[in-house]
């Protein structure tokens, strides 16, 4: 998943929908919910920042600010919260794990639920504690090993080897294996008149499930009272902006596609263009060409006119003077030229 979450992170936030809204709702689409408190032990930061979006929550921690040991009690905070979720928590508190459901019961609203994860077994009648006589101890490097080494309430030491931590060295040692029917008993023990197992996968939410075991559940107080219709309107409100803010997003990828279409169509039209100037200019230059082609061919032909007419011309100029030469040295006109009649055909002899 992108968002970085688990089966189990995703799991968490799909009951803590069902039981605020009484519908299934990702994260992002959770109304915004001021009169809502609750709070996570070491939540994961993808879900944790997000949920202080949207209800009245903190993240708290064992070894750090805001610190919260579910193990103690908390008088001035009991009956003021109305969720808690632990994601893999309580596998790491040490025995007696009863004191912390204890408190967390008390911690809750009448109407308060509690979300859980833990590694479990669903085979197992009983939960198997690694610890259980833990009473004074400390998890110290030994021999290149960590090891538990632990003080009985009866003063005797015991050492323990081959610890396996979730995460990391501290307080992440894994103190037990709950089996889901003991889980169940401890909490309505605890005062949970309520304990339901999420047994079906939510493929729409990437809840798939690898098997039986380590099933999330809720354990209610009392049937937890769903928010007023204010906040069903604000559930439908969230919806329709998620709706709206898709519709949106594929307005905008529409938006997008017709752009690139235009500057694609814009190009194909001025290279269209282009290739039409660049046709109508070729055709201008053969054109041209033609024009030139029978301008030197009619040029030619009308020199070879003009040549033909002035040769047949000075050929007909010569037979006239020709003609005259003999004309002018005729008997008749020597006659007439002394009678002063007739031309004067002196040149021509």
């Amino acid at each position: 998943m992108g968002c970085g979450s688990n089966v189990r992170m995703r799991a968490l936030i799909y009951m803590l929908a069902l039981e605020l809204f009484g519908e299934a709702l990702p994260l992002p689409e959770f109304p915004e919910c001021d009169d809502v408190n609750g709070f996570g032990m070491s939540d994961a930061l993808c879900y944790a920042t997000r949920l202080t979006e949207k209800v009245n929550y903190a993240n708290t921690f064992y070894d750090r600010q805001p610190y919260l040991d579910i193990t103690e009690t908390h008088p001035d905070q009991h009956g003021t919260y109305d969720f808690i979720l632990a994601s893999d928590v309580f596998e790491h508190v040490a025995p007696p794990v009863d004191r912390a459901f204890d408190e967390a019961f008390r911690l809750l609203k009448p109407n308060g639920f509690l979300c859980v994860t833990v590694p479990s077994s669903h085979l197992a009648e009983e939960t198997v504690e690694h610890y259980p006589d833990v009473y004074q101890y400390s998890v110290i490097e030994l021999a290149g090993e960590h090891v538990l080494i632990n003080r009985k309430k009866d003063k005797t030491l015991e050492i323990h080897g081959n610890l396996v931590f979730h995460g990391g060295i501290g307080t992440t040692l894994e103190m037990r294996l709950f089996a889901q029917a003991d889980l169940v008993r401890k909490l309505r023990a605890a005062g949970f008149s309520d304990v339901v197992l999420q047994m079906e996968p939510v493929e729409r939410f990437g809840i798939v499930f690898d098997g039986p075991w380590s099933r999330p559940l809720v354990a209610r107080k009392q049937p937890f009272t769903k928010l007023p219709a204010v906040v069903s309107q604000a559930v439908s409100w969230s919806a329709s902006k998620a709706q709206l803010n898709a519709r949106i997003t594929r307005l905008q990828k529409e938006k997008a596609a017709l752009e690139d279409r235009l500057v694609k169509e814009k190009a194909a039209l001025e290279d269209g263009r282009e290739k039409e100037k660049a046709a109508l200019e070729d055709r201008l230059e053969k054109e041209k060409a033609a024009l030139e082609d029978r301008l030197e061919k009619e040029k030619a032909a009308l020199g070879d006119r003009l040549e033909k007419e002035k040769a047949a011309f000075e050929d007909r100029l010569k037979k006239v003077e020709t003609q005259l030469r003999l004309t002018a040295g005729s008997r008749w006109l020597r006659l007439g030229r002394r009678l002063g009649l007739g031309p004067n055909l002196e040149r021509y002899k």
